[in-house]
């Protein structure tokens, strides 16, 4: 009987150690993240693999600069998963991934704000705007960075106060900070209406159809409209532009007489006012000079309009109005 009872007892020993046997679940692997990105400096092992626990803030490699890109091999990844026993293969498939560095951007007008202060304590014209070179899309830099953060090394006018030249120190995630050198022009500005949508040829300019912006005045020739009271009223001759400056060439008065249309013809002297009719050979706005036939005498002459339907000759009344 003892002995069959021991028999029992070692084979549900064995059973319960075959079964406990059985149900132990092994640890699971880790797995590659997909679309790797990160914000600092540097790459750590829990931006590579997810599920590795304690190993997750274990530095692997630097990351790139700020916004930009790089490429790491499946090889290089699978050595950094066999230095730190990391349970990971690498598929067959896999040749290299990309992994990305998150930024922030300083537009330019912030920094170029920056630097015109700068530039004015230097000496340069208040009335006046940066260009900085190569920079039209802001400043790349850490994520978290502002302009706040940025500190002046060096700043250097040119004699003539219209070039610069800068050293900047831009925060980099560690304990270095990252010198930048920037250089640009300072071009002296005045305020000068522009379209501020595209006006067609034909259409009467309102005041609506205007804004002001900064232009350097060195590239302003005498053909630039500076005023908008010379631009309300008129009409545009071709498609204009909303960012260049606006020309007399660009306008045109509305046409107030049309080719073939009646007019009255007024001569003034000292002495008294002479009216004939007349008929306009082509179109014009007020205050335009064009040719008018005097259906009696079949003369023309040159006349300038006053408002719609009159207009005032420029020659003599004998010559305007005179029959044969």
């Amino acid at each position: 009987m003892i002995s069959m009872i021991k028999r029992s007892g070692l084979g549900l020993f064995l059973a319960i150690a075959f079964f406990s046997l059985e149900t132990v679940t092994p640890a699971a692997a880790s797995d590659l993240k997909e679309n790797i990105a990160v914000d600092g400096r540097l790459v750590t092992l829990g931006d590579l693999f997810d599920d590795i626990g304690e190993k997750t803030d274990v530095i692997a490699f630097e990351a790139p600069a700020p916004g930009k890109s790089m490429t790491v091999s499946g090889r290089d990844l699978q050595r950094i998963a066999d230095k730190y026993d990391i349970d990971w293969q690498r598929p067959e498939y896999l040749k290299r991934v990309s992994l990305r560095r998150y930024s922030d951007t300083i537009p330019v007008s912030e920094l170029s704000d920056l630097l015109l202060g700068l530039a004015i304590d230097h000496g340069a014209n208040e009335e006046s705007q940066i260009r900085l070179y190569g920079r039209n899309d802001g400043l790349i830099v850490p994520v978290g960075v502002s302009l706040l953060d940025i500190e002046i090394e060096g700043f250097a006018l040119t004699e003539r106060k219209d070039r610069f030249s800068v050293t900047i120190q831009v925060p980099s995630g560690g304990d270095v900070p990252d010198k930048i050198s920037l250089r640009g022009g300072i071009e002296q500005v005045r305020d000068i209406p522009v379209f501020n949508r595209n006006v067609m040829p034909g259409e009467t300019i309102q005041q609506s159809d205007l804004a002001w912006i900064k232009f350097p005045t060195n590239r302003l020739n005498g053909r630039a409209i500076l005023s908008s009271s010379d631009l309300i009223g008129m009409t545009v001759r071709r498609p204009a532009r909303t960012d260049k400056p606006i020309t007399a060439s660009d306008i045109v008065a509305p046409v107030a007489i049309t080719k073939g249309d009646a007019v009255t013809m007024v001569v003034r002297t000292r002495a008294m006012v002479l009216t004939a009719a007349g008929r306009a050979l082509e179109n014009g706005g007020i205050g335009d000079t064009i040719r008018i036939l005097n259906p009696k005498s079949r003369q023309t002459v040159d006349a300038k309009i006053i408002r719609t339907g009159q207009v005032e000759v420029l020659s003599g009344p004998t010559l305007a109005l005179g029959s044969r």
